[in-house]
This record gives structure tokens, C-alpha cells and sequence, in this order.
């Protein structure tokens, strides 16, 4: 019998499918409520093909695609509706899986009706749109900025703390996406996405290893063993950060940052014998944020083993998530659920790596 790991969830029996669940029971509910007041307008219900995505890759980290009936189709107007994901289970408990807005749809044109095909993105759609007036964030705290950037949206949005400034400035016409996603950088975090709840995210960066994990996969039936897939970047991976400031005129006070990989990672130096440098060109105010912006990167960038696996799904997967799986820890990248029960869930981990 293996050893159960710690982790930050508490152990579900189903959830965690322990050895004596031999099945479970499950749906998914599809909340409609108007965008702009928040009034629920009741569930509709997706005739074939709903499916979720999540990848930490992208500007817009989660998409939602569903396949409408004709009185759906017929009901739902795609400008000011927006839809809430509930994965729901028989003793009434229900799991949110965030909420979208409408951001494409098509209608296929039948006697008896439309049949809406649509596609549907998390609010991070309502957020990266183009600002409509500069942004000044020079030498100011960047949660500060973060909230200016922000202001006259109706979001919630929570940030760790971080002692880094700003040193930078945005024009009319930037998107607000790449704004936040600079300011991310800056203050050592990883990119920010719109969590389970519907709040956006700003978390510090860190390396796995070093965490509680999420989720432990060593116990329980969760992974699938015939859908494991690995792949690496580990022939051109850089195993050195470089972070250079241009946020200075004068060259002999040069801000500077330099973190490695781990020497236990494949690809670190000592191992490769000799150093593939990845250098970035930022606007940093000090040498210690470029340092930690160094390792921030490190953190966010060290990508290179990584390995494809199938679940049974799991509502707890947000962002970020560290998984304990064949002894070792995982972030997990990016997954795909399909809104059905007796789908698999998909999930990209990379693996982590310690400093010893």
C-alpha cells in the first residue's frame, strides 16, 4: 500500500478515487446570468461537444466551447449573457469552473430551427482590450499600477505582495493584457489568470519543489497509464537567465540579474558543461529586482521535461497547481476537461527541480 503525501487539498475518496471507488457519478451545470447586473436567467443545456481549456501559456488562459440546442440558441443573447460552469455531484455539491463571456458564435440554419455553435472566453477577454488613457508607472508600486490599470472594470483581483516599483509607462492603444503581463514580470509573478471563482490572480513565483503539493498522484486510480506522454526541450534549453535593465543612461550602473537552473535539472550547467544564456532586456529600478526577476523567470520558464497524462476529471485543477507524481513534483501548465462525466482529463505537468 503506498504512503499517502501531504497535500494542501484535503484527500477526497472520490475525488482522489481511492481503490474501493469503483465509479462515480457526476454532471456539469451551465449557469446564464445577464453580464451587467449579475441577475441569473436560469441553466441551459449543450447538446453534444462542451469542453474547457486552460493554459498558462496564454494571454487569455481559459476557453469554453459548447454546442446549443434550439431554445437555447433562441434564448441566449451573445452581447450581454454570460455563462457559469458548476461541475455538480449527487449529495448536492457543486464545484464552480469559472465563468465566460460569448467571444464567437455560428448558427447552423436547420427547418426546425438555429443550432449555436459558440465559443467562449473567461473575463480576461473583458480585461485585455486596448487602454483608452496612458498608464504612468514610473517608480511606483506596482500593485499601485496594477490597480490604476484595472480601475473601472468590474473585477475582483487579488496580488501577493511585492516590494517591487515600476519603472515603466503604457500609451494610448496598448492592450491591458500586455500591461499586466509586464508588470507581472517586474514584480516577480507568475502570469495572472482568472481562478475557479472568477477572480483574477497575481501569484508570486516559486519553484515547485519547494511547495506543498495540490494534489498527490502516487495514491489513488487518477492517472490513466495508457496515455502518458513525454517530451523535452533539453537540447536547446537555456540553463542561464540574464536580466539587463534599460531603465538607466548611465552604462557603469548597469542593473544586472543572473539565475541558473537548478544543477540537478538535466540541462543545468554544470551538467551541459557549459552555459545556454537567456538574456532579457527589462525595466527594472534595482539590481535585487532584477535578481529576483531573474529567478522569477527561471521559475516561470524551466519547462523543459515535461509529460502529457490523462485523469478522470477533477474540478479542484485551477492554475498553477503542484502535483507529487512518481516521487517528484510537477507544475501542471495547461489541462482540457471535458464537460461530460466518463471523459478524461487532460494535463501538461513539467517537472520541478531542486538547487541540492
Amino acid at each position: 500500500m503506498s504512503h499517502q503525501h501531504v497535500t494542501t487539498f484535503p484527500h477526497d475518496p472520490i475525488l482522489d478515487l481511492d481503490p474501493w471507488v469503483g465509479q462515480r457519478q457526476a454532471s456539469f451545470r451551465f449557469e446564464l446570468f445577464d453580464g451587467a447586473s449579475g441577475m441569473a436567467l436560469g441553466d441551459i443545456t449543450p447538446i453534444r461537444n462542451a469542453s474547457l481549456t486552460h493554459d498558462t501559456t496564454r494571454t487569455i488562459k481559459r476557453q469554453l466551447s459548447i454546442d446549443l440546442g434550439v431554445a437555447d440558441t433562441a434564448a441566449i443573447n451573445t452581447v450581454t449573457d454570460r455563462i457559469r460552469v458548476f461541475m455538480v455531484f449527487p449529495n448536492g455539491t457543486e464545484y464552480p469552473l469559472g465563468q465566460y463571456m460569448f467571444t464567437d458564435a455560428s448558427r447552423q440554419v436547420f427547418t426546425s430551427g438555429r443550432l449555436g455553435n459558440m465559443i467562449l472566453n473567461d473575463e480576461m477577454f473583458l480585461v485585455d482590450q486596448q487602454i483608452e488613457q496612458g498608464i504612468d508607472g514610473a517608480n511606483k508600486a506596482i500593485i499601485e499600477v496594477m490597480e490604476t490599470t484595472l480601475s473601472g472594470l468590474d473585477i475582483t483581483f487579488t496580488a501577493e505582495p511585492t516590494p517591487y516599483l515600476s519603472v515603466q509607462s503604457w500609451g494610448i492603444g496598448e492592450f491591458r493584457g500586455s500591461v499586466l503581463e509586464a508588470l507581472s514580470i517586474m514584480g516577480d509573478y507568475f502570469s495572472p489568470w482568472f481562478d475557479n471563482g472568477g477572480t483574477l490572480r497575481f501569484i508570486r513565483t516559486f519553484n515547485p519543489e519547494g511547495r506543498l503539493a495540490d494534489f498527490d498522484w502516487d495514491t489513488g486510480n487518477q492517472v490513466i497509464r495508457d496515455s502518458i506522454v513525454e517530451t523535452d526541450d533539453l537540447l536547446v534549453a537555456p540553463n542561464r537567465f540574464i536580466v539587463v535593465s534599460n531603465a538607466v543612461d548611465d552604462e557603469a550602473s548597469e542593473i544586472v540579474g543572473i539565475a541558473d537552473v537548478p544543477v540537478n535539472a538535466p540541462h543545468s550547467i554544470p551538467n551541459r558543461g557549459f552555459v545556454l544564456p537567456e538574456v532579457v532586456d527589462l525595466q527594472v529600478s534595482e539590481a535585487s529586482q532584477a535578481q529576483a526577476v531573474a529567478q522569477g523567470l527561471v521559475n516561470r520558464f524551466t519547462i523543459f521535461e515535461r509529460v502529457s497524462i490523462s485523469t478522470a476529471p477533477d474540478p479542484r485543477h485551477d492554475s498553477y497547481n503542484v502535483i507529487h507524481w512518481q516521487g517528484q513534483h510537477w507544475m501542471e501548465l495547461a489541462w482540457g476537461l471535458p464537460l461530460v462525466e466518463g471523459g478524461q482529463m487532460s494535463h501538461l505537468l513539467r517537472k520541478a527541480y531542486t538547487s541540492d
